[in-house]
């Protein structure tokens, strides 16, 4: 859904760990494989979510494409298999869509290219002709090159009424998105309880569960 700006083919390790060592790591229980994403905020949660699992991330930068009319858990896979055919590793890759429960899909896997051309005042505009309902949806697609897995995960909330944190390095959506059962927006909720609850974390945590019970099956290239 949403990607920053950071040099091409830059690797970046969530712990300090020796690339000469992967092999070596994957043997002693703590798995290691890639999230591909241009995003590092995405990269940062996912992380600290899987962390506790073993399971360390290495993020690999790579520019992938997303196909007009795709649901949010098509583009997922299709961004894994482009994924897999530059890197031949295990690897992860996510996306993310906020749907306003009012209108159909939308913004949906769309959101930042509706953010960009409608702004939080179009946004905040079309959330009060409707209902205010909305929710966040993350897929998750796990592949090794032999199967393609997906986990899903929902945030439901609203839209608020005004735009917060507006000097936070935080994605535009986590601004004006109230979760059920809070009083402010995402971006007002500390990291570790945003991992606790956000559609991004309940994706990780299934991702998780499963590879814990199919590493045997799992085979590096």
């Amino acid at each position: 859904m949403w990607d920053g700006f950071y040099n091409p083919w830059h690797i970046h390790i969530c712990f300090i760990l020796s690339l000469f060592k992967e092999k070596e790591t994957l043997h002693i229980g703590v798995v290691l494989l890639y999230f591909v994403s241009t995003n590092k905020h995405k990269f940062d949660e996912i992380c600290a979510i899987l962390a506790k699992h073993k399971i360390k991330l290495l993020w690999k930068e790579l520019e992938l494409q997303e196909r007009e009319g795709l649901t949010l858990e098509e583009i997922a896979i299709e961004k894994a298999k482009q994924a897999f055919a530059k890197l031949k590793k295990p690897l992860i890759v996510e996306d993310t869509g906020i749907f306003f429960e009012g209108f159909t899909n939308f913004p949906g896997a769309k959101a930042k290219r509706v953010y960009e051309r409608l702004g939080f005042k179009g946004l905040l505009g079309l959330a009060s002709k409707k209902s205010k309902k909305a929710y966040f949806k993350t897929a998750i697609c796990f592949t090794d090159g032999k199967q393609y897995k997906l986990f899903l995960g929902i945030l439901k909330g609203k839209i608020a009424d005004r735009v917060y944190c507006k000097n936070k390095d935080v994605m535009p959506y986590e601004k004006i998105f109230v979760p059920a059962g809070f009083n402010k927006p995402l971006c007002m909720l500390s990291r570790a309880k945003k991992n606790e609850i956000s559609h991004r974390a309940k994706a990780a945590e299934k991702f998780a569960k499963w590879l814990k019970k199919n590493i045997g099956e799992i085979t590096e290239r």
